[in-house]
């Protein structure tokens, strides 16, 4: 799998926002320092969306 492939397959995942619980796929929330997720209607400036924050990150190492 390349890492592209596991990046999409990770971002497919469901996690619920902290700030109003709903539930989004990863790849559409903003992820906060401590780990916490949040959508676009309660993410803070401090935040790092998704995106950026998984160009950092081997997720190939997460799937077999």
């Amino acid at each position: 799998m390349t890492p592209e492939e596991a990046r999409e397959k990770f971002g497919q995942r469901v996690q619920r926002c902290s700030g109003c619980f709903v539930a989004f796929h990863v790849k559409d929330l903003w992820i906060d320092e401590e780990g916490n997720y949040f959508c676009d209607n309660c993410h803070t400036e401090s935040n790092i969306h998704f995106n950026q924050y998984s160009e950092d990150v081997d997720f190939s190492q997460f799937f077999s």
